[in-house]
Order: C-alpha cells, then structure tokens, then sequence
C-alpha cells in the first residue's frame, strides 16, 4: 500500500508541535495529506490556551503556502490541553476517549516518556514517530536501541543531525529564525570546528519527510518493536557549505560584523572573533549612545554568538552513522511520492545557500540595522583612504609652498 493511500483518512496525534519540527510536521501533513485529521496536545502558555497557541501557529509565515492553497486546513486540527511532563499527558478523562481513534502517533520534540506511556492506551495504534538526536550517543551510531528507552511498540525512532533551513518546502530555503546552521550558513559569524568534516545538517521538510514516512514504513510492515533510522545530512563538508555561501552573502549580507568561516585553532578563533566581531560592534554602540541613538549591534552579535556556540560540540568531530534504512524507505516510495515526501536528495548547495540567505533577509532581518551596518563598512574603508590622500595632499603643498 503507498503512504498516500495508508494515510488516508487517519486520525493523527502530534506533540511538540510548537517545536521548529513540530510547526513544520503539521504544515506538511495538512498539505500534503488532505484526508487526515490531527489532534494536537498544547498547554497553556503565557495567558494564551492551547487552541490560542495554535492559531498564532497558523498565523505564522511558516504557514502562507497552506493558507493560500487550503484556506480551511485548520478545521482538520483539534487541540487538547495537555502537559508531556505529565502521566497520561495530564488530559481529561473526556479528551482521553476522544483520542481512542488514533492510529498514528508524532512526536515531534521534548521529553518521550510519558507520551509512549500513554501510546500504550490507544487501542487502534498501529506505527509511532519520535523524532531524537544522533548527537547523543558517541562512537558509531549504528540503526539500532543505543541505550534508549522505548519500549516495545511499533515506534520509529528517527534520528537527526542539527535541524537547518529548509530545501524546497514550504518556500526554499525558509527559515523563522535564526540558529547555529543558518547563522553559519548566511555569514553571520565565524565559526569553531573542524571544517573538514562532514555537514551534519538536515533541511527541515527533508527531516519532516523522513518522519512521515517512517512512520508509513512502520504501519505497513506490522513492526512489533522498535525501528531506528538515522536521517541524511546535506552531502557537503562545513568547509563546502562555507565557501559556496560567498555569493549569497554578498548578495544578501547579515546586518553583523560577522566574519565568514571556521577554524579549529581556538586561539586564532578568539582573536578573529573579538577583534574582527565583537570590537566593532562594541565601538558602534558606544557611537549611538553618545549620539542617543539605540543601541542594538552588540546585542545582535550576541545573537548570533548564541545561535553558533551549539555548533562547536558537533563540527569538531566526526559522526560515523549507518544510514542505510533511509536509502532502502526511499525505494520503498513511488516515483510520484518521493517528489512529495524526498527523503535523500542530492543538494545543490550553492543554489541551497543563496535561497536561505534570501529567506533569512526577510524573515531575520532588521534593515535598519542592516543599513547601519551597511554605513559603518563603509565608513571604516574610506576613513583609512581619506587620510592618506589628504596627507599626500598636504605634503605636496607644503613641498611646493
């Protein structure tokens, strides 16, 4: 049976869908899979309830496509007040009844435990997706339980290198905000790592795919126990990644005195970093307080210093990972559906960077901060070549005075 056809119609529980993941895994379901209804389990947050959570969810532009092309997609998404810290996800006896139709589980981000407890309870239940990290175990990461707790149920346990940019869906290279893979990406800072290992980064929809999917794959062969499958990454070195983003940088520049790059040398790291980052921004916040403007350059290279220091622990060393079950779910696909859900794509990555930076140009950027950058470059240029033509300048007076 295809993934279209064993989807049809199923009635679908998602948590972690306010996760960077889990935003993505509702749109792509509700797109892409007409047929099926979603329950969603959200806490209340911040004043807003659950159901208020999720219309800003929809409100998103992560969402513009679905709101175009399915206006009412959202009557297909029911939410239900819950807590995953909690046993039996802290839901009412009333909504527990409500959810004995599903067959499908997703969860997208957060603690499993009590979610696969109550996975347990649901009668119809044939194929679960938990989404996990390759960057928990050390030595080589094989397609198999390494010291995980799942119990036995028909779970896919997906495993992801660092969530980045999207490749093509909803729009290529989408991104809501900026982390450690876009910031590196775009030339926002310089980075620390070894940049001759291999990328481990995943596009978001690519990894949103392979959970669908082997989910499918799951359901359809009647798994009893657990199914490990270690997602693909880019297909690039970070030091591919960094130098096919030069043309996408100057095309669409990061409002930072960020330097493009990475070394494994973290002397010669701090020193770029300091002197080329942080000083400059140091010494144009100074400017605008004195000038009473707002001060807002070294709190954006404090961003994207937060967003890359993730990335130290995962570029300096190497991955050894089997992926081979994602090679063999992809055959498993039709032609026609591994256009919809591409599991393992071959990458042009230098088309791939110029859409995130693109992306992260609308979507991340303050232009006037850009702008202010953009004035303080130029300022720093031609200071240097001013002065030296008015020293010539006044010593070719001075000799024929």
């Amino acid at each position: 049976m295809s993934l279209c056809e064993w989807y049809a119609k199923r009635e679908v529980l998602l948590t972690g869908v306010t996760s960077e993941l889990g935003r993505a895994l509702l749109e792509k379901i509700l797109r892409c899979l007409p047929d099926v209804r979603v329950y969603v389990v959200l806490r209340s947050q911040n004043g807003l309830n659950g159901e208020e959570r999720l219309k800003k969810i929809f409100a998103s532009p992560g969402y513009e496509r679905l709101r175009q092309e399915m206006p009412g997609a959202m009557s297909r998404v029911k939410t239900f007040e819950g807590n995953l810290l909690y046993e039996d996800l802290a839901l009412s006896i009333e909504d527990k009844a409500s959810l004995r139709e599903v067959t499908v589980a997703f969860h997208a981000a957060g603690p499993h435990d009590s979610f696969l407890e109550y996975c347990q309870e649901l009668p119809k239940l044939r194929s679960i997706a938990v989404a996990s990290s390759i960057f928990r175990h050390r030595g080589r990461i094989a397609e198999c339980l390494q010291n995980e707790k799942i119990p036995n149920l028909p779970v896919a346990l997906v495993r992801f290198p660092c969530i980045g940019p999207a490749y093509k869906e909803p729009m290529p290279g989408f991104v809501e905000s900026l982390k450690g893979p876009t910031a590196l990406i775009v030339g926002a800072g310089f980075a620390c790592g070894n940049s001759e290992l291999p990328a481990e980064i995943i596009p978001i929809d690519i990894a949103v795919n392979t959970m669908i999917a082997a989910a499918w794959e799951v359901g359809i062969t009647n798994a009893t126990k657990p199914v490990v499958y270690n997602a693909p990454q880019l297909g690039c070195t970070w030091d591919d990644l960094i130098k096919k983003s030069r043309r996408a940088s100057s095309k669409f520049p990061y409002p930072t005195f960020g330097i493009r790059g990475m070394t494994s040398i973290e002397p010669l790291y701090w020193i770029l970093v300091i002197f080329l980052e942080w000083l400059p921004s140091f010494i144009c916040d100074i400017v605008f307080g004195l000038c009473g403007r707002k001060q807002r350059i070294l709190a954006e290279y404090d961003r994207v210093r937060n967003a890359l220091q993730p990335l130290k622990s995962i570029s300096s060393r190497s991955w050894p990972v089997e992926r081979n079950r994602v090679h063999l779910l992809k055959e498993r696909l039709t032609k026609e559906e591994q256009n919809v859900f591409p599991i393992v794509e071959e990458i042009d990555i230098e088309s791939y960077v110029l859409c995130v930076a693109a992306a992260t140009r609308k979507y991340c950027v303050n232009e006037d901060t850009l702008n202010i950058i953009k004035m303080t470059c130029l300022f720093f240029l031609y200071t240097p070549v001013i002065l030296i033509v008015t020293y010539i300048a006044s010593r070719t007076v001075l000799l024929y005075a």
